[in-house]
């Protein structure tokens, strides 16, 4: 059996692979491991799912296999319809807006591709071949038209992918090999692979060949994959960790009880960063809808969004060579770009090179005795006591002898007139970096202590403010302001609105049904956009 800390229980023999699962073989060895074996479970933890299910894409299949047995009169009825059913299922009203796009879009392509190819009959929702103790499945609908046309289609959250990615062809080749052979219907003439957009009802299809052709397709690549998925002895963290059935007693995850101040579990197991933090104080619907549904969402940056990745992607590349900045690396605009030859235009160079060149006097890696432990990674814990993953990105962390030091960097037109306090007030990663290097995160590398910097970078100046995790005073800041910050979240299950001004640039206004409501009451104000937001 694998890792005894796991405390597995269950049939490990009993394997039932999704064409999902092949496509994502390049995350966690582990995580495929268990999710692949349906009885395997651990016997001292388990996953919270919470009391609400807000896993949309299945209301919409659900949805749209309803509907074909409707006899629907023009796109009034098929609305009224199915808003009936969002209301007969009780669905959250936030997440109607789209789902009503969503299953609208859909069928209507659906239509479309009716008119190409001739009238379609839903099979399955869920074929699969093999028997146990191996199957291979989809989680997707199946269609076939009178004359021998199988088609399996797959939904995607916004448009469908029009250029397909490695792990994108993996999923065809899967989907494709199931569709040709299921059991109990005769061989097909053709079999067809299609993606559907349900946000915008965009159509692509991505395989279209026999089914002799099917079965070639998957044994080029997707077969050998298939067959060798999932190890539970190599873990790797991260973004699934929190829809993992064993996060509870990875070992790959740091042990950060009590990071978030938390007494004992709250609505689910689920994971949350900073910058979720942030979204969730400015608005619950809006992390319901970023950060937990991944809603499609405008993809328009501001300003300040734009020059904060430029600064950071500069700040990487140069900090992963390990040694100090220093002014040869940074040309004036129109002379040269340096280092950034490598990763941006001229043009781009000229918005990031004026926060970038106050950087070079306090880069820290230009001092005796700074070891570089970890440039822009992500950190995973675990707090068995809240049952929370806590995320982070720390731009640099270091080591000077036994203290660990994490230095955010931030950009904003002008530093903070209050300084060091108005700076640890404005920007949430510094309070949640430090709650996790006292919870574990500063042990988990070696350290006896550690210290949070926060780089500040503006067109005319730069500063560097830093807090000691030893400083009890600091250390007792930190605590109370974390738990102020993630009490709400942490039982939240309405994930209500909060209209603003902020709604006017909402990334995800097009699916909250209060969108509009502060604009009637009052005429929004500009949002200040001085800094750039946390990338995680």
């Amino acid at each position: 059996m694998p890792t005894e800390s796991l405390h597995l229980t269950g049939d490990p023999d009993n394997i039932r692979v999704s064409a999902s699962d092949v496509a994502a073989h390049g995350g966690c060895p582990r995580r495929l491991a268990v999710k692949i074996r349906p009885d395997v479970k651990s016997s001292t933890w388990r996953r919270s799912y919470g009391g609400e299910d807000t896993f949309v894409l299945g209301l919409v299949l659900d949805l749209v296999a309803s509907a074909h047995g409707e006899n629907l009169d023009g796109p009034g009825e098929l609305t009224e319809w199915i808003r009936a059913r969002l209301e007969l299922r009780r669905v959250h009203p936030l997440l109607r807006p789209y789902a009503l796009t969503a299953v609208t879009e859909i069928l209507e392509a659906h239509q479309d591709i009716e008119d190409e190819i001739g009238e379609l009959k839903l099979i399955t929702n869920t074929p699969q071949i093999g028997r146990v103790p191996r199957r291979l499945w989809v989680w997707a609908p199946l269609y076939a038209t009178a004359d021998g046309i199988r088609e399996i289609r797959r939904f995607r959250l916004g448009s469908a992918h029009t250029k397909l990615e490695p792990d994108d062809l993996l999923w065809v080749q899967t989907a494709a090999r199931v569709a040709g052979t299921v059991p109990g219907h005769a061989r097909p003439t053709r079999v067809r692979v299609v993606e559907i957009g349900a946000a915008d009802g965009s159509i692509n299809v991505v395989f279209d060949d026999t089914a002799e052709a099917a079965v070639a397709s998957f044994e080029q690549q997707a077969k050998a994959i298939s067959a060798g998925l999932g190890n539970f002895d190599v873990p790797i963290p991260g973004p699934e960790c929190s829809d993992c059935k064993v996060a509870g007693v990875c070992d790959a995850l740091i042990p950060v009880n009590e990071v978030l101040g938390q007494s004992g579990p709250g609505y689910a197991t689920r994971s949350i960063s900073p910058s979720g933090l942030d979204r969730y104080r400015q608005c619950p619907a809006q992390w319901l809808y970023v950060s937990d549904l991944h809603l499609p969402r405008d993809t328009e940056g501001s300003e300040a969004q734009t020059r904060g990745i430029l600064v950071h992607e500069w700040l990487e590349h140069a900090h992963v060579r390990r040694i100090g900045c220093t002014p040869e690396d940074l040309p004036e605009p129109g002379i040269g770009r340096g280092l950034a030859a490598e990763i941006m235009s001229e043009s781009e160079y000229a918005i990031a090179y004026p926060f970038l060149r106050h950087h070079v006097a306090t880069c820290p890696l230009g001092a005796d005795g700074v070891e570089v432990v970890e440039v822009e990674s992500n950190v995973f814990g675990f707090d068995a006591i809240a049952d929370l993953v806590a995320v982070t990105k720390p731009d640099l962390v270091l080591r000077i002898g036994d203290r660990l030091v994490v230095r955010e960097f931030k950009t904003a037109f002008s530093l903070p007139a209050g300084g060091e306090q108005e700076a640890y007030s404005k920007f949430f990663q510094v309070p949640f970096l430090a709650s996790m290097l006292m919870s574990g995160m500063a042990a988990a590398y070696g350290a006896e202590a550690a210290t949070v910097e926060l780089e500040l970078l503006t067109p005319d100046a730069g500063a560097v403010h830093a807090w000691d995790t030893d400083d009890p005073g600091f250390a007792s800041q930190v605590r109370t302001d974390i738990k102020a910050a993630v009490d709400d979240w942490h039982i939240d299950s309405t994930w209500n609105t909060r209209p603003g001004a902020h709604c006017v640039s909402c990334p995800v206004r097009r699916w909250c049904p209060d969108r509009d409501a502060y604009a009637e009451v009052a005429k929004p104000a500009p949002v200040p956009e001085d800094d750039d937001p946390p990338p995680f």
